[in-house]
């Protein structure tokens, strides 16, 4: 017993003496200073902190705190919950930024109306009986939503301490004109709160605040590291030199400048209390530069200038006695947040309003109104009411059934159209005529789906004519009020992967109609048929490069056709000015031409920087009364070269086109969607 005894005050002896030689180590390990990582606002340039952030990785600098702000808010927050370096360099590479920073929603999630809708209109805004989100252009919803997505698991309101990396950012109460330190609560709000740009993006309201980007207090947070325990801070900032009197020419230059002025007394005592600072070269990009060819060079410029700090950061890390800290893995994720699934657009529980803006250098100023109003009975049913404002004025009413469902919507609609039309004869105008239109239709058969129409049904057309003009050469026609009844059906598929700009997919379109004057045949005699279609597929066979050609016609058949059903062509769209009307290269006004019509189109899209495209577009056609005399007449060429930039609020086009109908040029500048 004895024996055991000693034995056991051995082991004892043992055991305190290992802690007491242990514990100068754990000592000096609880006392390993903090080391925290700041991250200055700045918009598109603070992709440069992803890089930045990589090499202090690779300098093996534990990180134990990060602060941002804006754009620093966003890298730090997904950094500190988990995701590397690594794959933020491939996120922010990945992104399309303008539909990101857009309120647009993701084509593939629309039917084909609603890209028609969402294509057209340049604002689209929902009237809910709630206090509407104002104070911005954008409301962020797509920003949201890949915050949502990239922060699974961390959605609900937390301390912002216990994620694996404690994180805060900062925002600013336009209520108080205070900084506001997000330091817990719900962390998608907080990024949003902290890089939503007065007048860009809609301010965060929580209670009586009113949250905005936090570069306006407070653009380089070190003094909230600091208070957060950091004793070593390294701080890396995107904010570029005050502006000159020459570099302060347009509205964001003069915001820009406004801001750093009124920040620069804080931002310089934050980087004085930074033990190193990082500061990125970003002369030449702004928080805007959001191109992929930016993106890159920022992303390189922060790989430069931190690296040009390497001997600093190893010598800040032997000075502190952090050599003894593993370093980071350049492939860290904690565990990657698995993106929640999208969830199919329904029929809106409020009313929508749209509007959409144009111009031309024919029409000069256009602009397209329109409200949804959705009706909560036991059948789902919507009133819609559109408005066009311009040289061609247009109203349309529309009653819808089972608009919740993307699927059978019958509808009735009636629809007012005031037009005013020139037509050519080769080049030179003929006859200008002026006529009201009133159209009643019914369509039982509507169904909607995301890449496929069917349409079905009846109509009734007024044409009221109230005006003609003609010109010293040509010929006017007869013109006599009248009404038409029609029966038409219609297909339409559409994959292509954008409106205006495809790269792959096909588009197609038929028509075919009946129509008459009392429901059977044409004053006595049959009726006049219609059969029209066009496709048109798109082919890379280089990344920047796209041919895309097209085949269309339109076929009438009957006698006497009434002027408001001859084939016209010319234009750079389909229905331009009249239902009818078809585009030709090279031909800018309406041209009417015989009742069998056949062409066909070539166009190659250059895809030039990121939204920036040259369009060469040659065409030629073939139209008789007859098929037997199809190849009598000589065909008719044209030849069109263009340029376009690819905006949020539609196209801006240039074109030049030539035919040998016309035998002369023509110039056209568009600006905005298509209506």
């Amino acid at each position: 017993m004895g024996k055991l005894k000693q034995n056991s005050l051995s082991w004892v002896r043992s055991i305190a003496l290992l802690a007491l030689l242990a514990f100068p180590v754990l000592l000096h390990a609880q006392e390993r200073p903090k080391v925290a990582v700041v991250l200055s606002g700045g918009g598109a340039k603070g992709v440069a902190h992803i890089s930045a952030l990589k090499t202090i990785e690779e300098a093996g600098i534990p990180i134990d705190i990060i602060c941002g702000t804006s754009m620093g808010s966003l890298v730090g927050a997904l950094y500190s919950i988990g995701y590397s370096t690594d794959f933020l360099d491939s996120l922010v590479r990945a992104q399309d930024w303008t539909a990101l920073l857009s309120d647009r929603t993701d084509p593939s999630e629309l039917t084909l109306r609603q890209r028609e809708e969402q294509n057209t209109y340049a604002l689209i805004r929902g009237l809910s009986g709630k206090r509407p989100q104002q104070g911005g252009l954008i409301r962020g919803r797509n920003l949201m939503r890949l915050f949502h997505s990239l922060c699974n698991g961390y959605l609900d309101s937390i301390s912002f301490d216990s994620m694996p990396i404690p994180f805060a950012c900062v925002a600013t109460d336009l209520v108080t004109n205070t900084e506001v330190d997000f330091r817990s609560g719900y962390l998608v709000r907080a990024m949003r709160a902290s890089m939503a740009i007065p007048g860009v993006f809609t301010p965060v309201r929580m209670g009586d605040s009113v949250l905005v980007d936090g570069g306006l207090r407070n653009n380089f947070p070190a003094d909230l590291a600091r208070r957060m325990g950091a004793d070593i801070i390294i701080g890396i900032t995107v904010q570029g030199d005050p502006l000159t009197a020459d570099e302060i020419g347009d509205a964001s230059s003069v915001f820009v400048q406004i801001i750093d002025i009124n920040t620069k007394h804080k931002y310089q005592e934050n980087l004085a209390m930074s033990d190193l600072v990082i500061k990125v070269d970003v002369k030449g990009y702004s928080a805007a530069s959001f191109l992929p060819s930016a993106i890159d060079t920022l992303i390189a410029r922060g790989r430069s200038a931190s690296r040009s700090h390497w001997d600093q950061l190893l010598a800040l890390r032997r000075q502190h006695g952090l050599d003894s800290v593993a370093p980071h893995s350049t492939n860290r994720v904690l565990q990657r947040p698995t993106p929640s699934a999208r969830p199919r657009p329904s029929m809106p529980s409020s009313p929508v309003a749209s509007v959409g803006f144009r111009f031309d250098t024919e029409e000069m100023g256009a602009m397209q109104l329109s409200l949804k109003l959705p009706l909560h009975t036991r059948l789902p049913m919507s009133l819609s009411a559109t408005a066009r404002l311009g040289k061609r004025i247009m109203l349309r009413g529309e009653y819808s059934l089972f608009t919740h469902r993307t699927g059978f919507n019958p509808t009735l609609a009636y629809t007012f159209q005031n037009n005013d039309i020139d037509l050519y004869n080769q080049g030179l105008r003929t006859f200008n005529i002026r006529y009201y239109q009133h159209t009643a239709s019914l369509t039982p058969l509507d169904l909607r789906l995301r890449l496929f129409d069917i349409h079905a049904g009846l109509r009734w057309d007024l044409f009221d004519y109230y005006g003609q003009l003609l010109a010293a050469s040509g010929s006017i026609p007869a013109l006599t009020d009248d009404h038409y009844v029609s029966y038409f059906a219609s297909a339409d598929l559409n994959t292509e992967n954008h409106w205006y700009f495809p790269s792959r997919g096909t588009r197609f379109h038929a028509f075919v109609a009946y129509h008459t004057t009392d429901f059977a045949g044409f004053d006595g005699k049959p009726g006049l048929g219609e059969l029209s279609a066009h496709w048109r597929a798109n082919f890379s066979p280089a990344d920047r490069i796209t041919l895309q050609p097209m085949l269309y016609s339109r076929l009438l058949s009957g006698n006497n056709i009434p002027v408001a059903y001859r084939n016209a062509i010319g234009g750079e769209w389909f229905s331009h000015r009249v239902e009818q009307q078809m585009p030709f290269a090279g031909i800018g006004h309406l041209e009417y031409v015989d009742n069998l019509f056949l062409a066909a189109q070539m166009q190659v899209q250059f895809r030039i920087l990121s939204n920036h495209y040259v369009l060469m577009r040659f065409a030629a056609s073939l139209a008789n009364e007859s098929f037997e005399g199809m190849f009598d007449e000589s065909p008719v060429y044209g030849a069109q070269l263009g340029y376009s930039y690819s905006t949020l609020f539609g196209p801006i086009d240039l074109r030049l086109g030539y035919s040998n109908c016309t035998r002369r040029p023509y110039l056209l500048l568009n600006i905005g969607h298509i209506f």
